[in-house]
């Protein structure tokens, strides 16, 4: 009998993936709910966590391009998290409100599609278990 909690030799645990995904959004809305908190703490910094690109290295997946006309695919450069040198506030605070909001709508989104994609992929599973 097929185990769906192990990878088929050569394939992707989609529910590990999954859950990785979603402990790494977790730890993200914390760091950005702690940089808001700090907003008027003196001289504080925002923090960020690590992005989450360095865990989908391990696959080396990427997109063929077979086509000469297709888009080149590049790194995708994101906000910093800290305001602009001429931003910053009388007491030394590197934090927009503004960027840090984005930043957790973004993350939300990021969480709500996640749950999206785990429950579709359980679902065909267990369609395909007969289940």
């Amino acid at each position: 009998m097929l185990d769906a909690s192990r990878p088929a030799s050569g394939g992707t645990d989609l529910f590990d993936l999954a859950q990785r995904r979603m402990n790494w959004l977790e730890e993200r809305e914390k760091v950005l709910a702690n940089n808001v908190a700090n907003a008027d703490t003196p001289n504080y910094v925002a923090q960020d966590v690590t992005p989450f690109s360095g865990m989908l290295a391990q696959f080396q997946v990427g997109l063929a391009t077979t086509s000469p006309r297709h888009i080149p695919v590049s790194g995708r450069s994101r906000s910093s998290s800290a305001v602009t040198e001429g931003e910053q506030s009388p007491n030394g605070n590197g934090i927009s409100l503004e960027t840090q909001m984005e930043e957790v709508a973004e993350t939300s989104d990021q969480q709500r599609f996640a749950t999206n994609v785990y429950s579709a992929y359980k679902s065909m599973l267990t369609t395909v278990l007969g289940k």
